[in-house]
């Protein structure tokens, strides 16, 4: 019969080695999940596709290698936001430092943005400034952040702007142009290009653009790797663009490297 000292010794250990087998599982289970439209294609598209988007990947790509696993939750970006502030997803994909400041951002960029206005083909007008808006209907969309010039004429003229919100915003703002119900709206110039590529109507005319903006993985400032992430990012970012692979994978969306 063995003795009591070896009993609990033996279930000693036993309880050591679950905690360890554990631990272990838990390590192989972490996951980064990112919140973001499926309407900002090509920086992010649907969940689940042969290509989500190339933030997504590049991201997945950079935490691949620590053993953290990188999934892609659609969502439109007002929700995605306020659900990745308040810690139920870590991160979105591609975010300005203006839009959520209070997030964690890596050092290094996950994509270059540039806003540009479009009208419709026979309309003439052109961006000049703020000025320059005065007698336009113009359609923005909801919690971006354009810049100081453009978002201060939207506070300050909010009969003259339609906000809008939701689900494929892009599609929308382009539909509400052709059927004159906006002179103008302002977008990302490459979500516009990938949205009219899918439709077979006539091409838009792009009425001038604002200087280049960085965006960059934005993290929830309630995960406790927050930090940790960011960090590992940026390392990962600069080995991505040693390598070769950042250009691999851009190219696989018809974009180049911004640095290059």
């Amino acid at each position: 019969m063995p003795s009591p000292r070896r009993c609990i010794a033996s279930i000693t250990g036993r309880w050591w080695m679950a905690l360890a087998l554990l631990g272990s599982y838990l390590a192989q289970a972490e996951e980064i999940v990112l919140a973001s439209p499926d309407y900002w294609c090509p920086f992010t598209c649907q969940a689940g596709a042969a290509q989500e988007g190339f933030t997504v990947e590049i991201i997945r790509r950079i935490f691949a290698p620590h053993g953290i696993s990188v999934r892609l939750h659609n969502e439109n970006y007002s929700r995605a936001l306020r659900h990745v502030r308040e810690g139920r997803y870590t991160a979105t994909a591609s975010t300005f430092k203006d839009e959520a400041p209070d997030f964690i951002f890596p050092g290094l960029p996950v994509s270059f943005n540039r806003f540009c206005f479009y009208t419709r083909s026979e309309d003439l007008w052109d961006y000049a400034g703020p000025a320059s808006l005065a007698d336009r209907q113009l359609g923005v969309v909801q919690d971006y952040a354009y810049g100081s010039e453009i978002d201060g004429f939207i506070q300050a003229n909010p009969r003259q702007v339609q906000r809008l919100s939701g689900d494929q915003v892009t599609a929308r703002l382009i539909k509400l142009l052709r059927r004159q119900r906006l002179d103008a709206f302002v977008e990302e110039q490459n979500l516009v290009r990938y949205t009219l590529r899918q439709q077979s109507q006539l091409p838009l005319r792009e009425a001038g653009c604002e200087t280049t903006k960085y965006a960059y993985m934005a993290i929830s400032p309630n995960h406790p790797r927050a930090a940790e992430y960011a960090q590992m990012f940026s390392r990962g970012m600069r080995q991505l663009r040693a390598s070769g692979e950042l250009e691999q994978i851009l190219r696989s969306y018809g974009l180049r490297d911004w640095q290059r």
